[in-house]
């Protein structure tokens, strides 16, 4: 979020607006997403990891390099 504040400022008005939606929508929805900071803090493992995992099992595919895969 923070980062997203720094980008905003400086930022044309048409170019701006989207961002502020996005900035509100992410406030908003921060319950449900969740704190990957708390995660990480209490020692859960954070990263992308997990989905390229469930991709290759949802798809039964463990073969495709992972640099050739969509992420659902």
């Amino acid at each position: 979020m923070h980062g997203l504040r720094r980008l905003a400022a400086g930022l044309p008005a048409e170019a701006l607006r989207p961002l502020k939606e996005a900035i509100s929508y992410l406030e908003h929805q921060r319950p449900w997403i969740g704190s990957y900071e708390l995660w990480k803090a209490q020692g859960y493992p954070v990263g992308s990891g997990i989905v390229a995992l469930r991709t290759d099992l949802l798809n039964d595919d463990w073969v495709t390099p992972q640099r050739l895969r969509a992420f659902p």
